[in-house]
């Protein structure tokens, strides 16, 4: 027969082994709360210095470099996409790997690089930031997984 003292050892183990599997950082897969757009704008204080995970889509061009809420067609030049509507500024760029599979245009200046994209990272709101300070939020990526997108007809 076991003593109460052996039962309690083993349980305050347990408990333990399970509060650091949860509160050990790194530990877990969270990919960052996930967040629409239309979530984010619409209160971004609550967002403010968290880590979260948004789908949308990366411009890179001349003095942008950011992940917009659609692409559309610019009007300037035939077939020529640029970013639409709520925008953030991505701070350090994409990495290589997800840079290298972009979709790529040369229209209307330098090479330009686009794709529908799932970004996790550090959202900061209330500043300046990007090029001379143009928009209101950015996102430091950790993790960037390009998704599949047909591009819009036109």
């Amino acid at each position: 027969m076991k003593s109460v003292a052996a039962y309690i050892t083993k349980f305050l183990i347990t408990l333990t082994v399970i509060l650091l599997l949860a509160f050990t950082p790194g530990c877990s897969q969270d990919k960052g709360r996930e967040v629409t757009f239309q979530q984010l704008f619409s209160n971004p204080g609550e967002y403010n210095g968290k880590e979260i995970t948004v789908e949308g889509f990366y411009f890179d061009g001349f003095e942008v470099q950011v992940i917009a809420e659609s692409l559309d067609y610019s009007g300037y030049a035939e077939g020529h996409l640029v970013p639409k509507g709520e925008m953030i500024w991505v701070e350090a760029g994409m990495s290589v790997d997800v840079y290298d599979r972009l979709h790529r245009q040369q229209m209307m200046g330098p090479e330009e690089r686009y794709g529908k994209v799932r970004v996790t990272g550090k959202f900061e709101y209330g500043g300046e930031y990007g090029h001379m300070g143009g928009y209101s939020s950015q996102i430091t990526p950790a993790r960037v997984e390009l998704l599949e997108w047909s591009q819009p007809v036109t």
